[in-house]
């Protein structure tokens, strides 16, 4: 039979609303079906219930989405978010829209689209790659003091910032922090990745939007530790002179849709409140 059969929900944790939907949905669609539940915090308890999984839904906002497609990406199954948070751009249904609609998702009905993530490594270390999805964020520490940040595009000196650090967005990355800096929206299935300051002299500076084969190097100069963060939950520490190198990683986030990839715009002005007047038609001017 097609469809789903096979389904994690990932819920937040601290959201009872979110729990008592999560059973909800697994109680309606249960028939003919394996249901596990976990929270963000206790995904790394679930490695025998994700590795027969064929679809993880996230009950949440987008920062319980990320925790899902940190553990999805790497064994290739969807995420289907569903959002109880404010803004919810990677979400696809509204958890009061959730127990009525769930079932045409669960049929195998929706599109499946991918987003593609960032690999990070940092020079000297022997560790794995870090994945990301939105952003990978290179900024000072706790003490309030400005850090320099050397940026390197495929071997070449982009700028040396100095300010807060430097963001690295994915596509998908770019309706988030990037986006509160001042960057633009970049189509979410899009391959290309933009670099952004924080809050430097050159904050006017839009960023760069790199294409897909490019590699980015960011060196600390700083005198105090600066702070190495991913989709806004993984954190390392970085010392002085330290260089992080960032790619685009070989696996990609996979989101069930079911609006044509061309809502995304509409759904973006929708959300963010963008003013709309009406609807003209383009002037046609004589030969």
């Amino acid at each position: 039979m097609p469809g789903y059969h096979n389904i994690g929900i990932v819920h937040h944790g601290l959201l009872t609303e979110a729990e008592e939907l999560a059973k909800q949905l697994a109680a309606i669609y249960g028939k003919g079906r394996k249901w596990w539940l976990a929270t963000q915090d206790t995904l790394g308890e679930c490695q025998e219930n994700l590795n027969s999984s064929d679809l993880i839904i996230t009950i949440g906002g987008d920062g319980t989405i990320l925790r899902g497609v940190h553990v999805a990406a790497s064994r290739d199954i969807p995420v289907l978010g569903v959002n109880m948070g404010r803004v919810g751009f990677m979400s696809d249904i509204e958890s009061k829209d959730a127990i009525n609609e769930i079932g045409w998702y669960l049929e195998g009905n929706a599109r499946i689209e991918r987003r593609y993530m960032l690999s990070a490594t940092i020079q000297g270390r022997e560790s794995q790659p870090i994945i990301s999805l939105n952003d990978v964020t290179v900024a000072r520490g706790s003490i309030v003091r400005v850090i320099e940040v050397s940026t390197v595009v495929d071997g070449v000196h982009l700028a040396t910032y100095r300010g807060d650090g430097v963001v690295v967005s994915t596509a998908t990355g770019s309706t988030g922090y990037t986006l509160g800096l001042g960057g633009p929206v970049m189509d979410p299935v899009s391959r290309d990745f933009l670099v952004k300051p924080i809050a430097t002299h050159m904050s006017q500076f839009g960023g760069a939007i790199l294409q897909a084969s490019s590699t980015v190097e960011l060196t600390v100069q700083s005198e105090e530790n600066a702070t190495l963060n991913a989709d806004g939950f993984i954190d390392l520490s970085l010392a002085d002179g330290e260089t992080v190198v960032i790619s685009q990683a070989g696996n990609y986030a996979s989101f069930l849709r079911r609006k044509p990839a061309a809502e995304f715009w509409g759904d973006l002005s929708r959300r963010l409140g963008l003013r709309k007047g009406p609807l003209k038609s383009p002037r046609r001017h004589g030969l």
